[in-house]
């Protein structure tokens, strides 16, 4: 494969089996959903929720959803019944709302399978595409964008809980899914990885020698940027994942920040919304700190080759 940014593909196991063959560039309904609801939020403005559902006869619950552009739209006739309440008249404003709400319709490739996260990871996926950068902190393990599919496996292994070991290949069909549209995405990216996260034992030593080859690969790859956090920088939130996203494309959305905490997802791009407004600026502030505070290429690289040879040294000595 041509080398470039996120072209590399470290699996070597052919192509990645989801069911539609062209998922990088299905329809995603993911930004629509998301400038749809921020414009229904600003149409709404002092009411309440409960006033809009009893002119509306949608739940308070459905409405909150769709102003969080939380999931695909089942019927795009609810946002004409909105629209009516606010007295959107027909015309070009009204055509514009209508358009996206015909695009958060859209179903997105099949094939993901909704565990613990691939539900968001899903979505994410969309939003990549249509991002120019990325920042991504992991605190447990190497980022799922940077796996290789024996650590991958590895991992989804050792956090799926034993009753639901049998969904395995479905869960990790979804994260290679998502991770060879990230890839694909040519999004720029910079990804902050746990010192202790290096030293992590996924499957076995050699496992982790084949995954930090692969890091330390990817430290040298135009259009990504593999940061370090040294085992003394403490994160100031608690999370799996933090993720943000930016975007140039003209719509009410420029910045999005994506947060896992184990099995829960959310998203936030309502920085000046009471309910999110908060959430947003505390974890745009501590992704700011982190990477600030993370080490540069070179030290980075400097780490994962250490890690490497501890692994290493573990093989030959024959512990686990």
């Amino acid at each position: 494969m041509a080398a470039g940014p996120f072209n590399h593909e470290h699996s070597d196991d052919g192509p990645i089996p989801i069911s539609r063959a062209h998922d990088v560039d299905a329809a995603e309904w993911s930004i629509p959903a998301a400038q749809l609801g921020i414009d229904l939020r600003t149409l709404r403005g002092a009411r309440t929720l409960g006033w809009l559902a009893g002119r509306t006869h949608v739940s308070v619950a459905k409405l909150s959803r769709i102003e969080n552009g939380q999931r695909r739209l089942n019927n795009p006739q609810d946002i004409a019944t909105i629209l009516d309440v606010f007295e959107v008249r027909p015309g070009p404003e009204r055509a514009r709302l209508m358009m996206l709400a015909v695009d958060a319709s859209k179903k997105g490739p099949a094939g993901f399978h909704r565990d613990a996260g691939a539900g968001g990871q899903h979505r994410l996926s969309g939003m990549v595409k249509q991002a120019f950068r990325l920042i991504a902190v992991d605190s447990h393990v190497i980022p799922g964008a940077l796996q290789t599919r024996p650590y991958m496996e590895a991992v989804t292994r050792a956090t799926l809980l034993r009753t639901r070991q049998h969904e395995l290949p479905g869960v990790v069909k979804a994260r290679l899914a998502h991770q060879r549209v990230v890839l694909a995405s040519e999004v720029r990216a910079v990804y902050c990885v746990q010192q202790s996260a290096l030293y992590r034992v996924m499957g076995d030593h050699a496992t982790m020698v084949e995954q930090l080859k692969a890091v330390e690969e990817y430290t040298e790859t135009a259009g990504i940027g593999v940061r370090i956090i040294p085992f003394e920088l403490p994160l100031a939130l608690h999370f799996t994942n933090l993720t943000k996203l930016d975007f140039d494309a003209p719509g009410p959305m420029r910045e999005l920040i994506y947060v896992e905490i184990g099995d829960r997802e959310s998203h936030y791009y309502y920085p000046d919304r009471d309910e999110g407004a908060q959430a947003f600026h505390d974890y745009h502030e501590a992704l700011v700190n982190i990477v600030d505070q993370a080490l540069g290429r070179e030290e980075s690289r400097i780490l994962v080759r250490r890690a490497i040879e501890w692994h290493r040294a573990a093989i030959q000595t024959g512990s686990l």
